[in-house]
């Protein structure tokens, strides 16, 4: 009988009778403080904030991707990728790679040795809280002297798709490859 709500507790009075106490003033209670800590922690940052979906957020997480990229700080990248992240790039179409550590491998010196520039084109949040952005993507090498790049190249269209996890947004599916972008497009209806 204790397991439910409206348990209640027989007390001996001085009287010698019986007295009955509901436990369900101290179950509200427990309750109460149960829910008013959950909201302080809330409210302290103590619980993962999660990202809006909004272009604004959606934006911006572009934004620090390009920035982390360019300072060329590998560690800062790759926890910007998803773990199960599907990543293809234009210059070797045979090398998809799958997987955070399968891409910091094989990108990890490109994050040194170029400085990255998107040009968002266009963005779709999909039924599934995801989100498709559609990017002309400038990858250039450096040495940078005179103002110019070693060498570049302009990869239009390139697809990426993003997902909050952990309270921000992370990148879980790239490719610069012109097929498998127009693809990716026409597979969330954003041609």
């Amino acid at each position: 009988a204790d397991r439910f709500l409206g348990a209640q507790t027989d007390l001996p009075s001085r009287s010698g009778q019986t007295l009955r106490r509901s436990k369900m003033p101290y179950r509200r209670g427990l309750i109460l403080g149960s829910v008013l800590l959950v909201l302080m922690m809330h409210s302290r940052g103590g619980l993962a904030q999660p990202a809006a979906t909004t272009e604004a957020s959606l934006r911006s997480a572009a934004e620090k991707y390009v920035a982390t990229w360019n300072r060329h700080d590998v560690s800062a990248w790759a926890m910007l990728l998803a773990d199960d992240i599907w990543y293809t790039e234009s210059l070797d179409w045979y090398k998809r790679m799958t997987g955070r550590e399968a891409v910091i491998a094989f990108h990890g010196d490109l994050v040194k040795t170029t400085d990255l520039k998107w040009e968002i084109v266009k963005y779709k949040f999909l039924p599934d809280g995801t989100a498709n952005m559609v990017v002309k993507h400038h990858a250039q090498f450096l040495p940078k002297t005179g103002g110019k790049y070693a060498s570049s190249f302009v990869s239009d269209p390139t697809v990426t798709r993003w997902r909050v996890e952990g309270g921000q947004w992370r990148m879980f599916f790239f490719t610069s490859h012109k097929g498998s972008a127009i693809d990716a497009m026409k597979k969330d209806g954003i041609e």
